[in-house]
Formats: C-alpha cells, structure tokens, sequence
C-alpha cells in the first residue's frame, strides 16, 4: 500500500476533537468519537500490512509483534515515567493508590477491563485519574492479538477469512447494540472489535479489487465523522448506533478519496499532517496534562484553562514523535537488544511501582506522607458494616437498623466510634427496596432505624422532583411499618478534589474550607423539606455558607475521597453529630 498523507489527515482530525472534548469545550460534545476514528484506521492499516506481507512471503508473528511493540510501546513509557514521577507531587494516598492498579493494568495492556471494573471512563473520578485514556490502547493491543491469527489461520482460504471477519463484525456490532451497559459498551473489545474489524474489512477488499475513486462519497464521508463530533446522538441514544456515523464515514474517507482530490488536500496540508504524525503522542500526553492540571486544583478548572494546557500536547506530542517514536521504530538506531532491554526493565518497574502503590494505599503509612495519612484502610474501613448483614432481629435487647448504601456505612461507623450502638443489637440493610417483604420486617421489629441518603454523590444533579418523589415513597414505607422512631439522615460531602492540598501550605490549612457540590446541596434541601423534623442534616454540621471543613480538630482528612469519611473522620463526624443533635438523648 502506498503511503497514504490523507490518513495522517484523518488521524489528526480524530485526536483533535478528543482533546477539545477532554477539555469541555462547546461544541464538541461528541469528540470522543475521534478514538471510533482511530480504531478504523487501525484496523485498515494493520490488515493492510498483513496483505502485504502475506503477498511477499515474508510474514511471521514475531515480525508483526515486534513492529506494533517499537510503534507502541517508546511514547507510551514516556508517559508513563513522566506520569509517575509527577504522581507522587500532585496525589494524596487514595488517587495514588488507584494510580497504582490504573499503570498495572496500562503496562499490561488491560486497563479498559481495570476501568470496567472499578470507575469506569463516565464516571466524575476518572477527570482526575492521568492514564484513563489508555483504555483505548488496551482495545487495540487485544486486537492486535486476535486479527493476526486470523490471518494465520486462514492465510490459504481467503474466503473464509472473509467470512470469518465478517461473522465476527456482526457479532461484535450486534453485541454493542443488544448488551444494555454504557460502560460495558464504551470499554471492551467485545463490543469494540467491529470498529477495528471495518476497518480489516475495507484492506481486505480494497486488496481484492480496485474501488473507484468519488470525491462526493470522501466529503461526505467527511461530513459525518464531523456531524457526529457536533451531535453524537442525532440518530439514536443506542451506542453501536452514536458510534456507526464516524466508522462509516471514516471508511468512506479512505475508500473514496484519491490523490488530489479536494479531500485529499485539505487533509494533507502540512500543519494536519504533522499532527496526524504525533497523534499518537499527542493522545497519550493530554491526559496527563488535564489531570494533573485538576488535581492541582481546589473546584472546576474553567474550560479556557483546560483548553489552554490540553493545546500544549500538540508541540510536546509532536518532540515525542520526533526524539522518541522517531528513533526507537529504527533498528539502526535502537537495536533489539537495546530495546527489548529497556522495554522489559520498564515493565517490571511499572508492574513493581503499580503493585507496591496499591498494596501499601499510596503510601499511606509512609513517613513522607505521613500527614496526610488515613490511619487505616478507608475503605476496607468504611465497609465493616457488611458484617451487620442480616435477614432478622434476634428475640431479645434494643435494636438499631441503618439502610443506606456506603453512606449509611460511614454513619454505623460514625455512630460505633463513639459508642452509641452499645446495647443495640445492629443490622444493616444495603438496599431496601431488593426484599421489601424483609425489609418492612427488619422496620417493624427495630426499635430505632435510620435512613441514610447519599443523593447528590459524584456531584451527580437529580432533578428536585424526582428528588422529592424518591423522598416521599421512602417516608411513606418508614410512617407505615416502623414504630416512628425513625431519622432521615442527609447527604454529606467534602468537597469537589482534595489532591489541591498538597499545593497548600500544610500548617496552615488546619481549618480550610471548601465549596460543597451544588448537587448535595439541592438534595438537603429537598429531603428535609419532606421529613422535617425527622431529618438530621449532616453538611450542616460543618458548614459555613456553602463551605465545609476538610479536616477534623486533630488536623486529619474527614473524607478520603470527599465523600466517605476515614477512620477519624468518622469519630469527628460521630461526636459533632451527638453533640449538636438531638440524638445523643435518643441513642445515647
């Protein structure tokens, strides 16, 4: 295949709009979308390559392999190395801690399943998390694995390799249309292979029979990989279909634009095709740079700021290309040795580093971060309640129930650090609503219950009514079938990122306040309005204006994810609420 500057053109109008999505630019609401692009052209030139080598004879695994390894792998520690270094300057030991799994999982080519798993890549924490983006590497890495095969194994029987693809395309795209699962979707290569494989499949006709060239087809083309950057969801809210307009038009492009074509020259221009050249690089960089750039930071960083850094991964991208995926893709330049040595001290020193973040949670008990330790485990800490689990109360004694999701585990934590579930026999209930025939039982039988909201939580906006309804259904079941001896215990939160910290002057920012997210907020307000006096606001507790506390009186984090609250945060969080409500003549 000869070389082609209009796909340098198209992987450069597929980084840009990521970059300008990333940073919340109007506009771009379906930037995203530019990773669709890359996938397609992925998948076209390496299958490209394949028939190529395939035609001469001289294809082998361990040639392609070591190919992919000298294009990825250079720029991709790069970052990595400049990603941790700069970890340990801007993240308190709960971010460094998942930083830790997120460069395991990278260096092992996995962290879309890593993200799957835990926050996945929608969700508010990964704004702040340097490497999410290498989910998309993880993609085309188990590609990589899989569509050589393939080949291999059908290299005498193009009809059935043809067939083969094709099977696999339609399984994957039906699997992205039927599986009902945002994240599922957005992550694994399951529902991600059809992407690449349009792209297999386009080399693998275009290798067989010539397409005839229509600069129509490539504009339009064009114009749906733009049209879906502007509105992703004009067809539908399915994601197989958000992502269909960007494949197709990607195909289109390279299927139809012929050289000197209007599309062929606008998409080769120099400053395009440089871009197109860094790419790569320019990826890998700007999500460190956003990240750090937010965690840096007390609240939101506007969006002319993010634009303003994000930007500067295009000349840092393109030196990447220059003076690191340049040399290391030449033999001459970096042998094998030399490579694979390097390659394979950099693997196990990520693996040790990321191993050794996640099992002592990010240094927490380490002198050099001693202060701003948690004490224990958070969250082994916060799900002790788990143990209360159970379907009834025994016959005897005074009985406590606590429903509520993790909240409602801090507040049972809160409540036992400062022994007020002594003399209760305690249960705890994670979702009322899963066995309401048990859980009106538990209710009935309790002789004090609490309810523990967490709406508003990851700062996510619930609309007021919807709110209010939830509210009302709730109050409801408590009027109905417990003795009256019931609470509404409200939201809590601690702020929006407390990484910032580490950039404040530490002894001076015992009695530091910071902004409580609107969305907790709202929902105190709507939920005390439905229950009164059987409500206990807990922002109030340590609230001034719309401002919190971060620390308790001994200088430690109450929360150590803004949210959920640590071992001392949970005895500050106990005491304040025994002292300055009601509870301590009830529980007490």
């Amino acid at each position: 295949m000869n070389f082609r500057h209009d796909i340098n053109g198209l992987r450069a109008i597929a980084v840009i709009p990521v970059l300008l999505f990333h940073a919340g630019v109007n506009g771009f609401e379906g930037g995203f979308l530019g990773v669709d692009v890359f996938f397609v052209i992925s998948g076209f030139l390496i299958t490209a390559n394949i028939i190529k080598s395939q035609k001469r004879n001289d294809f082998s695994l361990s040639s392609f392999y070591d190919k992919r390894l000298r294009r990825i792998l250079p720029p991709l520690i790069f970052t990595l190395v400049v990603t941790t270094a700069l970890s340990f300057l801007f993240m308190l030991p709960y971010d460094l801690k998942n930083f830790g799994q997120s460069l395991v999982a990278t260096s092992i080519g996995a962290n879309n399943v890593l993200l799957y798993l835990t926050s996945g890549y929608w969700s508010l924490a990964s704004e702040f998390k340097p490497l999410y983006h290498t989910w998309s590497l993880g993609v085309e890495e188990q590609y990589y694995f899989i569509i050589p095969i393939i080949f291999i194994a059908f290299a005498r029987k193009k009809k059935n390799l043809s067939f083969t693809l094709v099977l696999f395309f339609f399984i994957s795209f039906l699997s992205a249309v039927i599986i009902d699962n945002k994240e599922f979707n957005f992550l694994m290569i399951i529902t991600r292979f059809w992407e690449l494989c349009a792209g297999s499949l386009l080399a693998v006709y275009m290798s067989e029979r010539e397409i005839v060239k229509n600069s129509a087809l490539s504009i339009i083309g064009l114009f749906l990989i733009f049209l879906s950057y502007y509105n992703p969801y004009f067809l539908s809210g399915n994601t197989a279909v958000i992502n269909l307009p960007s494949v197709l038009g990607t195909l289109m492009v390279i299927a139809f634009t012929s050289v000197g074509s209007l599309t062929y020259r606008a998409l080769s221009l120099k400053p395009i095709v440089l871009t197109g050249l860094s790419s790569y690089s320019i990826y890998l960089l700007h999500q460190p740079i956003l990240s750090f750039l937010r965690l840096a930071t007390e609240g939101h960083v506007d969006v002319n700021t993010q634009l303003a850094w994000v930007l500067t991964s295009i000349p840092l991208g393109y030196l990447s290309w220059k003076f690191v995926e340049t040399p290391f893709r030449n033999k001459n330049i970096v042998s094998n040795n030399i490579f694979y040595g390097l390659a394979g001290g950099a693997f196990f020193a990520f693996l040790f580093i990321g191993f050794f973040l996640h099992k002592s949670y990010g240094m927490n008990d380490f002198t050099v971060f001693n202060k701003y330790s948690y004490g224990v485990n958070p969250q082994a800490y916060a799900d002790r309640a788990y143990t209360l689990a159970q379907p009834s109360f025994s016959a005897d004694g005074k009985k406590m129930l606590i429903i509520g999701n993790s909240f409602a585990r801090d507040f049972y934590n809160a409540l036992e650090e400062n022994s007020a579930t002594n003399g209760y026999e305690v249960i705890y209930l994670s979702d009322y609503y899963l066995n309401v025939s048990m859980s009106r039982d538990l209710l009935s039988n309790a002789d004090l219950t609490f309810v523990v909201s967490s709406s508003g939580m990851a700062n996510v906006n619930i609309d007021p009514q919807v709110l209010r309804g939830n509210a009302i259904k709730y109050k409801g079941e408590l009027d109905n079938y417990s003795n009256g001896n019931y609470y509404y215990i409200g939201t809590k939160n601690f702020g929006f990122n407390n990484n910032f910290l580490k950039q404040v002057d530490w002894k001076g920012s015992r009695n530091y306040m910071v902004d409580i997210n609107n969305s907790n907020i709202t929902a105190d307000v709507v939920e005390s309005l439905v229950f009164e006096e059987k409500y206990i606001s807990l922002l109030n507790l340590f609230r001034e204006g719309n401002k919190t506390r971060v620390f308790t009186d001994n200088h430690k984090f109450i929360s150590f994810d803004t949210e959920h609250t640590t071992k001392d945060g949970a005895v500050f969080l106990g005491k304040e609420v025994l002292m300055k409500t009601e509870l301590s003549k009830i529980v007490l």
